[in-house]
């Protein structure tokens, strides 16, 4: 009797651990087959494209649902909250963590990312596109074949200046053209009281961190053309070693030592530069042309400090006029991360999101809020002005109604025509990437000292030396090797 009971209690331990066997077996085969009918997840991390915005959840939805009716596909479009602080910093160390969302927007960092190996090659996939190919220009083709691991459908991402109306028109109305005219108003911004408060105290222009969108308007007035210039012996130097760079420092100088650059150009912000404008507390800014310019102007309007629009003027004129375009690379825009297990789904997104019906959803923002449908017809609403797309702005797009106003509209028409000279640049190589790193933080140090006046302008030498010897010499090198 005792060995029987013995007997079955060593059956019924073994019946036992013969299911705690089979059991995950049978629920991980049912867990598959669910997962086999489930709907692909895709994941996209973009600055300001937050899902705790319902526009933002309204819109994935539509995409959703328009993309199914387009191609018959299932998918379910998941947003990741933007790591808070500087959005390429945080991103590229959310990335190296090993949290690689599907679809990825960058905004400058890139490279470090690229460099590890974890972006897609989305050439493949952009030449057998079939919305997305046809919806790219020159300029996106040749910085795809350079840099194959970022897309952006977008005009050339220049800035051209845009003046407040109101002062404008009380300093005379007459659109600038060379650098002088370009001081002249600017002067006399700084020495009226334009915005009527009584004091003077007003502000020409400011920047954001450094002087990139300055440099759009004078850098060519200044002979900067080009990133890579050749000097007498026929060398390329890096323009910002030049003498043609020094020439455009010292002009800054004097700009911030008479109170016409924005004294704060160094710690203001986008929001900053914008809200100083909105408050006419600056009178010009360099931004982007387009629908960023739109935006500017209905924000305008809202702040009810002066007139409601701005004059689009001509980059500054001088040694030459024009914009550059570099296509070296695409300095912003949407990559897919290469651990992906859905890329080819998580490109037709991006492809689609630059057909008609993608345009349509990304450009008109959501209906009943951004714009409204009667009769047959679209209407903007007046919360469009704060719509702007998150995918694709594909040029030459036709809606069925207007999305630009007369700033947007001239802003780009300006862009298009300086926009004559293509860049001569390249992609820095990997191993160059930490000497490059090091010129860059150069160039920021001794810049910002010339301009706010700790140094003369009579120790450039002195910068350029630290300059090449930061790795700018291996740097030129490479350069000479390279360019053409």
């Amino acid at each position: 009797m005792i060995l029987k009971e013995v007997i079955m209690k060593k059956a019924s331990v073994f019946v036992i651990a013969l299911l705690a066997i089979l059991v995950p077996v049978f629920v991980s085969a049912e867990g598959a087959a669910e997962a086999k009918g489930a709907v692909p997840e895709i994941r996209i991390i973009s600055k300001d494209f937050y899902p705790t915005d319902p526009d933002n959840l309204a819109h994935i939805a539509n995409i959703q649902t328009a993309f199914k009716a387009k191609t018959g596909l299932d998918v379910k479009l998941t947003l990741l909250n933007a790591p808070e602080g500087s959005y390429p910093e945080k991103l590229n160390l959310m990335l190296l963590s090993g949290d690689v969302p599907d679809i990825i927007y960058f905004q400058g960092g890139d490279e470090t990312i690229s460099n590890q190996g974890m972006l897609a090659d989305l050439r493949p996939y952009a030449e057998k596109s079939e919305w997305f190919k046809k919806a790219m220009l020159p300029f996106n083709v040749k910085r795809l074949a350079n840099y194959p691991y970022i897309v952006w459908l977008a005009p050339p991402r220049l800035n051209t200046p845009a003046i407040r109306s109101d002062w404008f028109a009380k300093w005379g109305g007459k659109v600038p053209n060379t650098v002088d005219d370009y001081y002249a108003m600017l002067k006399a911004f700084v020495a009226s009281d334009y915005d009527g408060n009584g004091k003077i105290d007003s502000i020409g222009l400011t920047d954001t961190g450094n002087t990139n969108r300055l440099d759009f308007l004078f850098n060519h007035a200044f002979g900067l053309t080009t990133t890579w210039l050749k000097d007498g012996s026929g060398k390329y130097v890096y323009s910002k070693a030049s003498e043609f760079e020094k020439n455009k420092l010292a002009f800054y100088q004097k700009l911030y030592k008479e109170g016409i650059l924005d004294k704060d150009y160094i710690t203001t912000k986008w929001d900053g530069m914008e809200d100083k404008l909105y408050t006419a507390k600056i009178g010009m800014v360099v931004g982007t042309p387009g629908l960023v310019t739109d935006i500017y102007e209905t924000k305008m309007a809202k702040a009810g400090k002066g007139d409601e629009y701005l004059v689009i003027c001509p980059p500054a004129k001088g040694i030459a006029q024009g914009f550059t375009v570099d296509v070296s690379k695409e300095a912003r825009g949407y990559a897919i991360s290469a651990a992906s297990k859905n890329k080819d789904l998580a490109w037709k997104i991006l492809d689609f999101m630059a057909s008609d019906e993608g345009q349509t959803l990304d450009r008109l923002g959501i209906e009943g809020i951004h714009h409204v449908k009667k009769d047959g017809k679209v209407a903007l609403t007046e919360k469009f002005g704060s719509w702007y797309p998150r995918f694709s702005e594909v040029v030459g797009w036709k809606g069925p109604v207007d999305v630009l106003g007369k700033g947007g509209k001239e802003s780009l028409a300006m862009a298009v025509k300086y926009a004559t000279v293509e860049d001569i640049n390249f992609v820095i190589p990997k191993d160059l990437a930490p000497a490059w790193d090091a010129c860059n933080n150069v160039y920021k140090e001794w810049s910002f000292k010339f301009i706010s006046g700790e140094y003369g302008m009579d120790k450039f030498a002195d910068f350029t030396k630290a300059w090449y010897a930061a790795g700018g010499d291996k740097v030129t090198e490479y350069a000479n090797k390279t360019l053409k």
